[in-house]
């Protein structure tokens, strides 16, 4: 990975997910605390992909910006709240190069896993508005983990196209 703060952000978040899971896997998932985990898992996993993608973009445009345009990125860009989803992906690409645009896409659709990756992009953000807007997400740790490792393929795509 060429960002050095995404890829830590991104360890990080596994490291933190893995504990999740021991933590769940000692407790038994009977637990009254597992759904609690498992919640925060989700919005752990899906905020660490928003900063990471929003990061990727902006600190690509920030090295050569002169303060307005610096601005410009961290007021619509790094702090302007979106979903992580496939189309808030390919349009924040196309907002500033249509080629990244066009080579994510291929990129994606090319790879052996697509409709995998696009379902854990899916599945990971619809449980993360499901909670955010009062519902209750059945993911458990073992999905959040595995969609997270999906999304991270998705981030290290972005990362090599705008760099």
């Amino acid at each position: 990975m060429n960002n050095n703060y995404v890829q830590t952000l991104l360890d990080d978040c596994k490291n933190e997910l893995d504990n999740v899971k021991l933590i769940i896997d000692g407790l038994g998932v009977a637990s009254n605390i597992v759904p609690y985990l498992n919640k925060y898992a989700i919005i752990k996993a899906c905020g660490i992909v928003e900063v990471s993608y929003k990061s990727l973009i902006a600190d690509y445009c920030d090295r050569r910006s002169k303060p307005q345009i610096k601005n410009f990125l961290k007021k619509y860009v790094r702090e302007n709240s979106k979903n992580p989803s496939y189309s808030n992906l390919c349009n924040l690409l196309k907002e500033f190069d249509d080629n990244w645009n066009t080579t994510f896409k291929n990129r994606i659709d090319s790879h052996p896993d697509k409709s995998r990756i696009i379902t854990s992009i899916k599945s990971l953000v619809d449980a993360r508005n499901e909670f955010a807007h009062g519902g209750n997400p059945t993911l458990t740790i073992s999905d959040v983990i595995g969609y997270f490792s999906d999304f991270r393929i998705v981030i290290e795509e972005i990362d090599n196209i705008v760099n």
